[in-house]
């Protein structure tokens, strides 16, 4: 998350007769390029193109790539969700606090313009609730920002999780919150999420439960499969189908880490980081659970303990979340009869070896 010593958001009034826009920076502010963002999706969103660009998919059906999202199908989508929350007074009082470039918040302005809702934009940080005052009625929050967030719940009347899953320590402590909490699933070919699974209330549910028109599949890799609007989606996501429109989420298939919410590649790191370590030593980039972050990054190397030093500045700007909140040492790697790695089974025992319960 950044920009967090920036108190400074800026009000978007669709309700008003002709938009009004509130605390608005100058070029040069650091908060400049942030509102930008923000601005010139509005701007795109209203112009005479049929298609909005999207500079990554979350890689959630494989490796990152461009694609470009119908505005038909957006402007469904977001009358889906709003109808399903309930959410279609004029006024409603929204909170942005996740990055403008994901599908999220860009789903988020979509039905505040569509149902003229009045929303405060802040730029994204670990702690959106902090320093707001006032009520609103809806906020998207990934599961970082609500674990650090618990004592301001009372803000809001329904939160939106979404990004990664969340722990079965945050799960807990919701019970306690009276806020209306929906862990949320989808991704940027879904335009955003298809499926929603409430874990507060007297009617919460231990599944995903899906829109109507949404229906649901299984691969031979017990891989989530999506039609919807007319087209269909394989995912790398394992899961347990109950029917199609309900399932339970249980693990990635591939190796994409998610961290707070930022999918992160290991093999990307494991690039950046090479040269700082011996030749001659194998090494992975894995992760280990994380009550806050859902996962976090961890390097594990093979062999006996040998101080590793890494050098900071290769963790800069976005890089930032591929700095390893640990290290650990394995004597010998799994591996299987060609020498490949067994990733899951390594991070697997150092979760059960290897962590200091």
């Amino acid at each position: 998350m950044e920009h967090k010593k920036f108190s400074l958001g800026m009000w978007i009034h669709f309700s008003s007769k002709k938009i009004s826009i509130i605390n608005l920076v100058l070029k040069g502010h650091p908060l400049y390029q942030w509102q930008e963002s923000i601005l010139s999706f509005l701007k795109n969103w209203n112009d005479k193109n049929k298609t909005v660009l999207m500079s990554f998919t979350s890689g959630t059906t494989g490796y990152p790539k461009k694609i470009f999202l119908k505005k038909e199908c957006m402007y469904e989508s977001a009358k889906r969700t709003v109808n399903f929350l309930n959410l279609k007074k004029r006024g409603t009082r929204g909170l942005l606090c996740l990055s403008p470039n994901s599908i999220a918040s860009k789903m988020f302005l979509i039905r505040a313009m569509i149902f003229q809702w009045d929303i405060y934009c802040i730029p994204p940080s670990s702690t959106p609730l902090e320093n707001i005052e006032g009520y609103f009625d809806i906020v998207s929050m990934v599961p970082m920002q609500v674990f650090s967030s618990l004592n301001h719940l009372d803000k809001i009347r329904i939160v939106l999780i979404g990004g990664s899953s969340i722990s079965v320590e945050l799960e807990e402590r919701l019970q306690k919150i009276s806020t209306i909490c929906y862990v949320t699933y989808g991704m940027t070919e879904t335009l955003g999420h298809i499926a929603f699974k409430k874990i507060n209330g007297l009617d919460r549910t231990p599944y995903f439960q899906s829109f109507e028109d949404v229906y649901l599949s299984v691969d031979k890799r017990n891989c989530l499969g999506i039609y919807d609007m007319g087209t269909f989606i394989q995912t790398n996501d394992i899961v347990h189908l109950i029917s199609i429109h309900k399932f339970n989420w249980i693990g990635r298939f591939d190796n994409i880490i998610n961290s707070g919410g930022i999918k992160i590649l290991p093999e990307l790191i494991e690039k950046e980081i090479s040269p700082f370590i011996p030749s001659h030593k194998r090494f992975l980039i894995s992760s280990i659970p994380d009550k806050i972050f859902g996962e976090k990054i961890v390097l594990i190397i093979e062999g006996h303990f040998f101080s590793v030093k890494i050098p900071q500045s290769i963790f800069l700007g976005k890089k930032k979340f591929y700095k390893p909140k640990g290290i650990f040492f394995v004597k010998n790697f799994i591996e299987n009869s060609f020498g490949k790695l067994k990733r899951k089974e390594i991070r697997n025992f150092v979760i059960k070896n290897l962590l200091v319960s």
